[in-house]
């Protein structure tokens, strides 16, 4: 029997506590809690470490029991073999459907938080330049042809 049970098992939850997480990040992104936001961006890192040691724990497995290739293992390769067993590995069919559906509903709400992140920092841009007085319309040429803004009289820090 192929030792890939409790492998499958703490990805679920990897996957989980990380879905857990980035909800956490949504909510903070909407209160600009920088300091939350880091914890949480550092506890992401620490959970997917652990997910990619898992996965080469996952492949050497794989190798050793000659499921994959030594050279180029795949994980299309995984799936053929395991769709040809018997009923005996229906509970590590369930716990991979069951981490692909997690993971996917990760890359869903990291692609949210992703926009989310971008949107905050190009409206934080903006209020920044505003405070510098410089537009994006106001640019001017320089001898080089490159673009150099032009400040503005009627900074907010004039006022």
């Amino acid at each position: 029997m192929l030792p890939l049970a409790p492998i499958f098992i703490r990805s679920k939850e990897i996957l989980l506590e990380l879905s857990n997480l980035l909800d956490e990040e949504r909510v903070a992104f909407g209160g600009l809690n920088s300091d939350i936001i880091l914890s949480l961006a550092e506890q992401k890192k620490l959970l997917l470490e652990e997910m990619n040691a898992l996965n080469e724990k996952r492949i050497k497995v794989l190798i050793k029991f000659d499921i994959v290739d030594r050279k180029n293992p795949t994980e299309q390769e995984f799936k053929s073999w395991l769709a040809k067993q018997d009923n005996s590995l229906d509970d590590i069919r369930q716990l991979m459907q069951e981490c692909e559906s997690a993971l996917q509903e990760c890359k869903t709400k990291n692609h949210s938080n992703a926009r989310i992140l971008n949107t905050l920092q190009k409206r934080n841009k903006s209020l920044f330049e505003l405070l510098q007085g410089h537009n994006n319309k106001n640019k001017v040429y320089t001898a080089r042809g490159a673009t150099h803004p032009v400040s503005s009289k009627h900074t907010l820090g004039r006022a």
